[in-house]
């Protein structure tokens, strides 16, 4: 079966988002996933498409490589954060020609999350994009059944359900829990492995692996097979799997490259 596999910002981070593009057009990738809206971890940089000279760059490199850019991130739901202020950075991927915005919620308050996440919607509905809301146990949206219960609460029809396979595992995902799902809700997935070991929320691998050690495709304990067979057929494939150390001894080429290689042969060893 033929895939899409597009390039996440989080597998080479730091990298600008005209050099992903042309990163993933030398790997072999089929799209890009950029940040554009930062975190504001520490040392991350702040790639906005607001910035011109990161607007016209990225545009730039979209046309030469002919390297399509499938979504973007990252919109937070977060406290003192208005998800109107992402609207430039929305607008402009549209221009370029983005599909999707990846959205999490960092926040207790339910309340305030759930109108943030209508509002999002709306935003993204004005630029024909899609919302992909994804879960993991240190954000305020832990668990599948959480992120569903969000889903169902906002009602949006541009509201899809997104699996990460690391996050997925961590949260005790299976195949049938994600049998049990409507095929239509969800979005695209960001492929990687992961050790077996689900960390306690305050130990410091519980956001040292997601950020910087997450493991080649087939080379871990997570059950990729199960969960990509619980899912189905979805749009592409992003594959977010940063590791500094595999990014310092091969590069970020070789890194990228790697990935993509490890996961289109676990594909077809599973005959997925």
């Amino acid at each position: 079966m033929n895939h899409m596999f597009s390039l996440a910002y989080l597998t080479v981070p730091g990298t600008h988002p005209a050099d992903l593009v042309e990163l993933a057009a030398a790997c072999g990738y089929n799209g890009v996933s950029p940040r554009f809206i930062s975190m504001r971890l520490p040392g991350e940089p702040d790639f906005s498409l607001e910035n011109e000279g990161v607007y016209l760059s990225v545009r730039d490199a979209l046309e030469r490589t002919h390297i399509p850019l499938m979504d973007i991130e990252l919109a937070r739901i977060g406290d003192g954060i208005d998800v109107l202020s992402y609207e430039k950075n929305i607008a402009r991927a549209a221009e370029l020609g983005a599909k999707y915005i990846i959205s999490s919620v960092w926040t207790e308050d339910h309340v305030f999350a759930l109108n943030e996440m209508k509002k999002l919607c709306d935003l993204a509905e004005k630029y024909q994009l899609l919302v992909n809301l994804e879960f993991m146990s240190f954000s305020g949206i832990r668990t599948l059944d959480e992120a569903e219960n969000m889903i169902r609460a906002v009602g949006h029809s541009n509201l899809r359900l997104m699996i990460d396979c690391l996050h997925a595992h961590r949260a005790g995902v299976t195949q049938s829990m994600l049998e049990a799902v409507p095929q239509e809700k969800f979005g695209f997935v960001h492929l990687c492995d992961g050790p077996a070991w689900i960390p306690p929320v305050d130990h410091p691998d519980m956001t040292g692996v997601a950020r910087s050690g997450r493991l080649y495709v087939g080379e871990g304990a997570v059950d990729i097979a199960g969960l990509l067979k619980g899912v189905g057929k979805v749009p592409y494939y992003s594959i977010e799997l940063p590791n500094t150390a595999e990014m310092d001894a091969r590069g970020k080429f070789g890194h990228a490259k790697r990935c993509l290689e490890t996961a289109k042969a676990f594909l077809e060893k599973n005959g997925l």
